[in-house]
């Protein structure tokens, strides 16, 4: 059975590389893509609850609603706070790390500048789908 993830970043190669990478890692999770936060939880409106993804990924730095925005509303919202989300964003920041971890982020990721590096960020990602803990 495939996993939903709901993974929301603006950048159209970063999106390629991440459908790449899930065939290239033979992955079983099945990616549904928006472009910011505002179209996640747009998206997740029109959902059941069994048809809710079993993860979400935010990129920081997306226009509408940035993924600190979006990550504190999902936390916030009850039928949302419940489901895994990982940051995955070029900044290093530890400032935004500690910000997402305080607002509820599973995990933290930083983008990979090479699309052979975005193997290493699914095989992060699959444990999450599973709805198990990770540490930031």
């Amino acid at each position: 059975m495939n996993k939903i993830v709901l993974y929301a970043d603006d950048d159209p190669d970063d999106k390629v590389w991440v459908a790449e990478a899930c065939k290239a890692v033979d992955s079983d999770l099945k990616i549904s893509f928006v472009d910011n936060g505002r179209q996640v939880l747009n998206f997740l409106e029109h959902l059941t609850d069994q048809q809710l993804p079993c993860l979400i990924v935010l990129d920081l730095n997306m226009p509408e609603l940035d993924g600190r925005q979006t990550l504190q509303k999902l936390k916030e919202h009850p039928a949302y706070r419940q489901i895994p989300v990982a940051i995955v964003s070029t900044s290093s920041n530890t400032i935004d790390r500690e910000v997402c971890q305080r607002f509820g982020a599973s995990l933290f990721l930083i983008k990979p500048v090479m699309y052979g590096e975005w193997e290493s960020i699914i095989r992060q990602l699959e444990p999450l789908s599973g709805n198990t803990s990770a540490n930031l």
